[in-house]
């Protein structure tokens, strides 16, 4: 995020938080209580003492059996804490702060290791992204933060103490220019400490630079291990063997998604950028990436994100820190976007949180700028915009025209199955021919609170006793308005009512049996609701059972009288075998297979390549190659894992079993004769036709063309 800062003019000095992985010194097991502890995001967090923790641009790290969380107190933070609305750029330097803990939830504030008073410090007008490793050859903790446009390095003997200077780096060997843009320091398994930043000036290259081993007063010529794009928030995790460069957009002070690169070494390769999943619906819950901390719990790996929350614009401002778990699973990783949850930090196990909000941007605050489509939300008709006087925050949606107009807003939220209520605050006109907030799809009867009533101070409107049975929730709101009717609305709440959110035991589906598929299993569990058997598919048919593309051109001769699987597209990130089902009686199945995967799947190595494909009317279109395989009746047919994100689902189609066409037999009679070197000699003659499936049968040489080459190659053919 930037900050702004004056000396005499404005300086730009932006940075994201710190990361490290646990340093064990001295080696003992960790004491936190096996109990689960909550965190809450989405307010100011508090120490142990009750009072306020000023704590940003810093790092966890564990020293001993203890967390302790480093980071800088700013005089704006104190000001936002107590009254959180508008403006605050206040980015004064006070302190870098400690705190530790026994379990990542509850904090006790132990000192101001570093102040402005301490001997040396000299003036500062920018201090932060800073946080403290443990060399294990000087035997002293070393404090690391950007200092001005230089980098300060300072020591203790305790990780509470009151550190020292001991000295300032004005430039990185490797680096652009002098500085680095946002900065995090990383303490990999082995206790050795980096900084991970990127350039100042366009923040277009990523360094991965080693602090001197000897005692991590000095950091060493920087490894450049990404260019092109402009990042911050420049912080790295490692889980399981593999490392994650980690940054978001080059926006300044807004929230952001968040990107990641993954490698196998710290120094690389690594992959291109991805955006990590779940990051779009709120722009990583209002943040951008801050630092992380690995959790190694006796019984899983736990990935925290911790995120940032700077803003200049909404009621968001200095001092708002936002935990989430991450789900990693090789080169995936998940951003799970939660209000509430709960952290074990001795077994890493995390669960949501009995108060959790399962609605996303629940109060228009990610996109921090006008907008007729916001995050998390899907928007039809015309009318729908976010504008600034929201209940709480900065802004809230409205829909509104200055002509008559129908608009309507919806968010499908994903929840474990049990009984919700529905929050949210409303101010309206009235005078609408119909303006409602609505829930739908959660498995009964729609329930509706009208709103075409005059509210001209923010009232807040309940929907209860929404039992779901689907997994999901539909919250919309809709309006059909004469002109210059408005209604506004901020806040929502999803929460599950009782302890813990009611979680009713889900009956495996069955799904209909055709002639040639029986027993459809679908272990994607997420997503089987979402598949289905159909008799056939023509063009004009969806393509999947979660997306609204469709199939379009002719469809190849081969699928005549086929029956379908209708597979869900988000079944492709799933890990393991998706379906299997049974063969009715002798059967051909069919996949059609994305061609923009790279690498098919290893169980398709038994399927044969045909010539045949489909298309769809997606954006982008998208070509489906055929692979063909005979089963015989009562054989199980698996349908393995796809587990790529860039590109869609397999689709599988089944007729009754097909003699595979024979090379050269254009008639089809099944053999090879003279009457098909008379077909294609008309053909290449221009007196004659094939169909596609005549000209596939005809390319003796698959290179895709039928010229003379292939009327040689079937007459050799014919005479053996």
């Amino acid at each position: 995020m930037k900050q702004i800062f004056k000396k005499a003019a404005a300086f730009l000095c932006s940075g994201m938080l710190l990361t490290g992985t646990a340093v064990q010194f001295p080696a003992r097991s960790i004491t936190a209580s096996a109990a689960s502890n909550t965190i809450y995001n989405d307010t100011f967090w508090k120490d142990t003492s009750g009072n306020f923790i000023y704590s940003q641009g810093g790092g966890v790290f564990q020293f001993g059996d203890t967390y302790y969380w480093y980071g800088v107190h700013y005089s704006g933070a104190e000001t936002y804490a107590k009254s959180p609305t508008g403006k605050n750029s206040d980015t004064a330097f006070k302190s870098v702060t400690c705190y530790s803990s026994k379990d990542l939830v509850n904090w006790k504030f132990e000192n101001d290791v570093l102040t402005s008073s301490t001997k040396n410090f000299g003036w500062a007008y920018w201090v932060g992204r800073m946080g403290v490793a443990y060399c294990k050859q000087s035997k002293k903790y070393v404090l690391v933060t950007q200092y001005n446009d230089s980098i300060l390095f300072a020591s203790c003997d305790s990780p509470t103490g009151n550190f020292k200077v001991e000295t300032v780096q004005d430039q990185i060997d490797g680096v652009l220019k002098q500085g680095t843009g946002d900065q995090t320091v990383f303490v990999d398994d082995d206790g050795q400490a980096y900084i991970i930043c990127s350039n100042k000036g366009g923040r277009g290259h990523q360094y991965v630079s080693r602090l001197r081993p000897s005692d991590f007063l000095y950091a060493e010529k920087a490894t450049e291990v990404a260019k092109g794009s402009g990042r911050e928030g420049n912080c790295l995790f490692k889980y399981k063997g593999k490392y994650y460069f980690c940054a978001s957009d080059l926006h300044g002070w807004n929230s952001s998604h968040s990107y990641y690169m993954v490698a196998d070494n710290l120094l690389g390769p690594y992959s291109g950028w991805k955006v990590m999943e779940g990051t779009d619906e709120d722009f990583s819950h209002v943040t951008q990436t801050g630092f992380f901390y690995t959790v190694k719990g006796t019984k899983q790996e736990t990935v925290l994100f911790c995120g940032d929350r700077w803003s200049d614009f909404a009621g968001n401002g200095i001092g708002y820190n936002q935990w989430v778990p991450l789900t990693v699973n090789g080169n995936d990783v998940k951003f799970n976007s939660l209000s509430e949850w709960n952290l074990d930090a001795v077994t890493g196990e995390w669960s949501v949180g009995a108060g959790n909000n399962y609605c996303l941007n629940p109060s228009f605050e990610a996109d921090r700028v006008s907008q007729t489509t916001l995050a998390g939300w899907k928007f039809s008709g015309t009318g729908n915009s976010n504008r600034k006087g929201g209940h709480t925050g900065n802004w809230c949606v409205q829909q509104y025209d200055a002509n008559a107009f129908k608009a309507t807003m919806t968010q499908d939220a994903a929840v474990p199955n049990g009984t919700y209520t529905l929050k949210a605050w409303v101010k309206s006109t009235g005078g609408q021919n119909s303006a409602m907030v609505y829930v739908r799809g959660y498995g009964g009867d729609d329930k509706i609170m009208n709103v075409n009533k005059k509210m001209d101070s923010w009232t807040q409107i309940t929907i209860d006793n929404i039992a779901v049975t689907t997994g999901k929730v539909q919250i919309g709101v809709y309006s059909d308005a004469k002109a210059g009717n408005w209604l506004m609305v901020d806040d929502f709440t999803l929460i599950g009512d009782g302890a813990q959110p009611v979680v009713t035991p889900v009956e495996p589906i069955k799904y209909a049996d055709g002639t040639y598929i029986k027993n459809l299993t679908v272990n994607d569990a997420e997503n089987a609701a979402d598949w289905s058997v159909q008799t056939e598919k023509q063009p004009g048919s969806n393509v999947f059972g979660d997306r609204a593309f469709t199939f379009t051109g002719e469809m190849p001769a081969v699928l005549n009288g086929a029956e379908w699987i209708s597979t869900a597209c988000d079944s492709k990130k799933y890990g393991d075998t998706e379906a299997q089902f049974t063969a009715g009686e002798d059967i051909t199945a069919f996949i059609a297979l994305d061609t923009r995967v790279t690498d098919v799947p290893a169980w398709l190595g038994d399927w044969k390549q045909t010539a045949d494909t489909i298309t769809d009317d997606g954006d982008p279109q998208v070509t489906y190659q055929l692979y063909r395989r005979d089963f015989a009746a009562n054989e199980t047919v698996t349908l393995g894992a796809l587990a790529q994100a860039n590109c869609v689902n397999y689709a599988v189609a089944v007729t009754a079993k097909q003699a595979e066409a024979v090379i050269g037999d254009i008639n089809a009679d099944g053999i090879c004769s003279l009457t098909d070197v008379v077909m294609l000699q008309k053909f290449l003659l221009t007196d004659g036709t094939l169909t596609t499936e005549q000209a596939a049968v005809a390319d003796m040489n698959a290179d895709g063309k039928l010229n003379a080459i292939d009327l040689t190659l079937l007459k050799r053919l014919l005479i053996q």
